[in-house]
Formats: C-alpha cells, structure tokens, sequence
C-alpha cells in the first residue's frame, strides 16, 4: 500500500515500519534512526546518561537498556506519578538535542494528561500502587496454578485441554499487568505459552501503550497487509473481504508465529538467551512426569497452544481498539495533542468487564484509566475514577463511552473494512 502519511500533525513516519520482520527490535533500531538521542536518552529536548543509573532504576534495569539512544518522553511521563525521577534527571543532564523531536504530543501543565495524574496521584496516597496489589497476586497464582493442574490433565483426559488453554490465556493477560511494572517473577506468566516479556515490552509498553492506533504502533502494523485496520481508501475489496475471513485462522496460528519469531530474535538478533526462554518449556516437560509417554505430553500441549492462541487473540484484538468510532491514524485528528486526549481517543471500555477485577485482569478491562496510568495495578484503578471524571467535566469530554463486547467483536471487523476517514474523539 506504500507509505501511509499519519493525520496527526508533526508525526513523521517511523524508520522501523517498513522493515521485513515487524518486531520490537526493528521498532527501537528505527527509533534509535529518527529520535536524534545520540547514543543516549532522550527526555523533550534533552539528553540524558543514564548508564549509571541502570542498576539503581526502580523499575528494572531493562527498561533503560531497551530504549538507550532513543526518545523515552511519553514512557517517562506516563510511569513516573511522582515528581522523584525528575528532580533526579538534572544530574545526568548532558546536553540539548540537535534535532526537534518526531513525536508531537505534549503534557503542558495545565494540560488534560498533567491535571489528570496530579489528581490521580492524590486518591493514590492511602495504597502502595508502585507495587500490585494482594487480591492481583491471588489471582494471578490461581490462575498459573490452574493452567498447570488442567495442563497435566489434559495428558490422561482430553477434555481437560480447553479449561487448560483458557487459563493459560487468562495467566498471560494477567501476565501483562505485572509487565508494565517493576520486574516480578509474576510478568514471566506471559512466557508460559511463548509469548516474550522482552518482545512485549517494546510492541506492547514503549510502542502500542505510547502512540495507539498510530502508525507508530507495532501491534497496529504488525499484521499488515493481513489486517488493515487504519482507514485508507487504497484498501481494495478483495483485502477487506480476506482480512475477515482469515481472522479465526489468524487468531490460532499468531502464537505459533510468535515462537518462531521469537527465537530468531534471540538467536540472530538480539543473540542474548536468558531464563525467561526457557520457561515455556517448563509446561510440556511437566506434562511429560504425568503422561502415558513423551510423545501424549508433546501433542497436548500443542493443542493447548492452539487454543490458547485463539482465545488470546479474540480477547486481545477485540479488547479496545478497534472499532468505526474509535480513533485510527488516517482519521482526522483534534488540534489539541495533549498526550492523554490521544488515549481517550483511541481507547473504549466494556461494560460488565470493566466493573469487575477478575475479568478485568483476565480481558484487559478498564483500558481507558490502564491506558493513563499503566503502571498501576488495576486493583487500584477504580481509586482514580473520581479524578478521571472531574478531569473530563473540565476538560469537557465525555468519559463514559463504554461499548459492549459484542460492540468491540462487531466493531473491529467493521474497522477491518472501514476506508473513510472520521472525526473520532470523545
């Protein structure tokens, strides 16, 4: 389809989309090609050292050796509530940035985004959110716990193999709370069925999280030309017809995709093999103890993976995003690029699962506050309600725009096939 000129002002085109193999590793080499970091971190027009730092980061050191020579702006402001990482930057300072930045979002002070997490910050200060919660940790341990005990099941009774794969999908979402924070053993519960937390930190957090439903988001073009879910006129019949017909296939297989995807990263170009590569394996060979021979505990846990596959990506790719009345680069964009207005853009919620903690770990729910403050742990998101709402009376916006998830099934489907270009915002 050539090269797809973003509708949102400023926002150039990145380096890292046109590469053949769609991953986070091209995404940040394109990124370290067009942010103008130097070898550095870049925060707004300034660059940064952060090499010291690596090892005294509270989130992890992986986060800053992901993004080193690259712009972290957006990722910077949206996982630091309070204000300790930047009285901390002057002391790393280096230098100003030779060239203005790719990325056009801002977070002014008397902005949506900035008035919304100092409010945020305030229902926050009675709970520990730079940590998850109790009742999340429960969950997620009987969620594992269960995957496991149906997995070993499955090798004696078939039947076992859908409750097996489907807590296995509800293990690897959950997974992706623990993701976004500090480093837990709990965020390599997404490993368990071959997704990569490394892979996922850089499509899912530094990529999809900051530039949604923009041609900056790797989980938007990941899939192209199978899914086209950016409105552009070019889409011929014959696409639109096919993007819809392969979804189940393509809802199946994707996992398959992503482990072979994933160990040629490991091996060809990241060449960096570390513990969490090892842990989807530990399934199958748990199965093995149990099963009447290798060979049983072999094919169940494929079957498992396939289920597994599916119900992930039915959740996943009708979580949110997709939908005619949802924003999508391509539709026309609203003048003010306030970084948090962009999320509320292109985010919807779902009744029912957003008013729930289970099912909103286990299917992404309360993806719009998710969206704004991605490092707290969902336990704690209904405490920011309060701050949302006033900060949308405010800023005038509507901030109940909940769909059903038939909406969200339908809708994306509908996007799938959508050409026109749309005013979307709330």
């Amino acid at each position: 389809m050539g090269k797809l000129e973003s509708t949102v002002p400023g926002l150039e085109y990145p380096s890292g989309r046109d590469l053949y193999l769609k991953s986070g590793h091209g995404f940040l080499e394109g990124r370290k090609i067009d942010d103008g970091a130097e070898g550095l971190w870049r925060i707004r027009n300034g660059l940064y050292d952060l090499e010291n730092w690596l090892h005294k980061h509270p989130g992890g050191a992986e986060w800053l050796t992901l993004t080193k020579g690259t712009d972290i702006t957006e990722a910077f402001e949206c996982h630091h509530l309070t204000d300790r990482a930047e009285n901390l930057l002057p002391k790393f300072y280096i230098r100003d940035a030779k060239q203005p930045r790719k990325i056009p979002f801002t977070f002014m002070p008397n902005g949506f985004y900035q008035t919304f997490k100092k409010r945020a910050l305030l229902a926050l200060k009675n709970v520990n959110f730079h940590h998850p919660a109790r009742s999340t940790n429960l969950i997620a341990d009987f969620l594992v716990s269960s995957a496991i005990f149906f997995s070993l099941m499955a090798t004696k009774f078939w039947l076992a193999i859908i409750p097996a794969a489907l807590f296995l999908t509800w293990s690897c979402v959950i997974g992706h709370n623990y993701l976004h924070m500090r480093d837990t053993f709990r965020m390599f519960y997404m490993d368990l069925s071959f997704f990569s937390t490394r892979e996922w930190r850089i499509t899912h957090v530094l990529s999809h999280h900051l530039y949604p439903n923009t041609i900056w988001d790797v989980e938007v073009y990941a899939l192209e030309p199978f899914f086209q879910w950016l409105p552009n006129k070019k889409k011929s019949f014959l696409k639109k017809s096919l993007s819809v017909l392969i979804t189940p296939g393509v809802y199946a297989l994707a996992l398959f995709g992503q482990t072979i995807k994933r160990y040629y990263l490991v091996f060809r170009v990241w060449k960096q093999f570390d513990i969490r590569d090892i842990i989807p394996f530990s399934l199958p060979l748990l199965m093995s103890i149990v099963a009447p021979n290798f060979s049983t505990a072999v094919k169940t846990w494929i079957i498992i993976i396939f289920f597994t596959s599916l119900f992930f990506h039915f959740i996943g790719f009708n979580a949110a995003h997709h939908h005619p009345d949802i924003f999508h680069d391509g539709d026309i964009a609203r003048k003010d690029q306030d970084w948090g207005l962009l999320e509320l853009d292109a985010v919807r919620g779902r009744e029912i699962v957003d008013d729930s903690l289970f099912l909103a770990l286990t299917n992404f729910g309360s993806h719009t506050l998710h969206h704004l403050l991605p490092t707290v742990d969902h336990a704690y998101l209904p405490l920011c309600l309060d701050a949302y709402y006033e900060t949308c009376k405010e800023f005038r916006l509507k901030p109940d725009d909940k769909m059903t998830y038939w909406q969200h099934v339908k809708g994306q489907f509908q996007q799938l096939t959508r050409i026109e270009s749309k005013y979307n915002s709330r």
